[in-house]
């Protein structure tokens, strides 16, 4: 009988590693629920009331996109901006009021074009991001293009979708924005 106690260090380990397993396997098998409080189409979030820094009432962000992509497909950069809008609408605990703009330049300029200048310029059948863009403007999110790199890439400002307003530059805007108490967030990705 002297081997009892090592017998019954085996079953609490192997008991361990069982509950570790099956806890394992519990969160794996969850399925995240996908919700879209604000933006319907775009920018799927899961809630979590319980987590850690949840979205602050009366956030401003100004998202710095420079982003381009393939030119038949939505950017999906200026869809990270639904997520933004719909993390702040309803994936915390309550929902929290912020003020979002963005500011388009570098390869994500041609975006805010037209569907007409889009098309001719991209030999495309529209832009693809005008729908995304008219979603985030419903919300209140205020969308500039910077009206340097819009000339600099042989385009006009008469070209520019309703969706958009051109400002002077990217510089200018984000330096407005920013004075003005919106946080700086850019859009490496």
């Amino acid at each position: 009988m002297k081997y009892q106690p090592v017998l019954l260090a085996l079953i609490m380990i192997g008991g361990a590693i069982g509950l570790g397993v099956a806890s394992d396997q519990s969160t794996q098998s969850e399925t995240p629920q996908y919700i879209n409080p604000r933006i319907r189409e775009y920018g799927k979030v899961v809630k979590l009331p319980a987590a850690a820094h949840q979205p602050h009432n009366n956030s401003r962000l100004v998202v710095d996109i420079t982003k381009g992509g393939d030119p038949d497909k939505l950017n999906s950069a200026i869809e990270k901006v639904c997520r933004y809008v719909n993390i702040y609408a309803g994936a915390g605990k309550d929902s929290a009021k912020v003020d979002i703009a963005v500011v388009l330049h570098g390869d994500a300029t041609l975006a805010a074009l037209n569907h007409d200048a889009y098309s001719a310029r991209f030999k495309t059948r529209s832009n693809p991001n005008l729908k995304c863009l008219s979603e985030l403007k419903k919300t209140g999110v205020e969308v500039f293009v910077c009206g340097q790199s819009l000339i600099g890439k042989a385009a006009k400002p008469s070209q520019v979708s309703d969706q958009v307003d051109v400002a002077v530059s990217a510089l200018s805007a984000l330096v407005n924005l920013q004075t003005d108490g919106y946080a700086y967030i850019p859009m490496l990705k």
